[in-house]
């Protein structure tokens, strides 16, 4: 149904007052120290939970679709609740990481599997970094960018002044935003690929983009396809890896690879085989840290 005009504008006073907002809450964040942020952002992710009925709900269903069989209701309420206390201490991280710098990082993240990386990254052919939205996933960016020439793959988002906030915000820790189907994306994206760095891609959403059907949680879920895709249309190498949350302010990197990519002769088979292979070590993951990832995304919501 179209909007009225008088809804177009009220979503327009409503976009200017989220900007307005997140600017003005990363203005003060400035001045919190940092242990103190993480507790108030754990304080607003309590607080979301509490209020934010809607989201809660969708994160209890897809907990119960999910781990259902697995967890206890009980569980299932701790671990939703816990997954909105990560978002908020995120929040507040990510609205700080250009304060963040190289002994920052050596201080609050462990980097395991770094040879992994290492033995993928190669002159001429770079290196597609597969991940998923798990603890602090634009933390675990910066920790790459500061070893590696880093470009991430992000969708447009709704408002292009909080767009341009986040891409300032990866920038300053030379992060180089690359906007999904925006003119020059897929050149600029090769390019970096071809100067050996690292693309960084998030597959772990139903999003508009191309992808394909695999298994995710007992059930089929719309997956994008895009790393295998450019992994096979360009020789890179590939790696699946996450960041998690450990303690108060802590964090770890786990790195798995460089992976085999196997070639059958059948490339459309070959991209959602491999896609159903990264989707199964990001479930993996999600089952050993539920607490982690974002329940309240409805990853089922394309019917096959």
């Amino acid at each position: 149904m179209a909007r009225t005009p008088v809804g177009r504008q009220a979503q327009k006073v409503l976009r200017f007052f989220l900007w307005a907002s997140l600017s003005c809450l990363r203005f003060l964040s400035r001045w919190i120290p940092w242990n103190l942020g993480l507790a108030l952002g754990s304080g607003l992710g309590s607080a979301a939970y509490i209020l934010l009925c809607k989201e809660r709900r969708k994160a209890l269903d897809h907990l119960q679709q999910a781990l259902g069989g697995e967890r206890s209701p009980d569980e299932c309420r701790r671990i939703a609740f816990r997954s909105f206390q990560n978002l908020g201490r995120t929040f507040f991280e990510v609205l700080n990481l250009d304060r963040l710098t190289r002994k920052d990082l050596d201080r609050l993240v462990r980097f395991e599997g770094e040879e992994a990386l290492k033995a993928a990254a190669s002159p001429g052919r770079g290196v597609i970094f597969v991940t998923a939205h798990i603890g602090n996933w634009e933390l675990l960016g910066l920790t790459v960018a500061m070893r590696y020439p880093l470009g991430v793959v992000a969708a447009p988002i709704y408002d292009p002044r909080v767009e341009e906030i986040m891409i300032r915000l990866r920038a300053a820790n030379g992060i180089e935003t690359l906007v999904r189907n925006r003119p020059g994306y897929l050149k600029r994206l090769i390019a970096m690929l071809r100067r050996g760095g690292v693309i960084g891609l998030l597959i772990d959403q139903d999003t508009k983009t191309d992808g394909v059907f695999v298994p995710f949680f007992h059930r089929e879920a719309y997956t994008p396809s895009g790393a295998a895709s450019l992994a096979y249309r360009t020789g890179a190498s590939v790696v699946v890896g996450f960041i998690v949350r450990e303690g108060r302010d802590r964090h770890r990197i786990v790195v798995h690879g460089p992976l085999a990519l196997p070639q059958t002769g059948d490339t459309d088979r070959d991209i959602r085989d491999q896609t159903a292979r990264f989707t199964k070590v990001i479930e993996d993951q999600i089952r050993k840290t539920p607490e982690q990832w974002i329940w309240m995304h409805r990853r089922w919501r394309t019917p096959k």
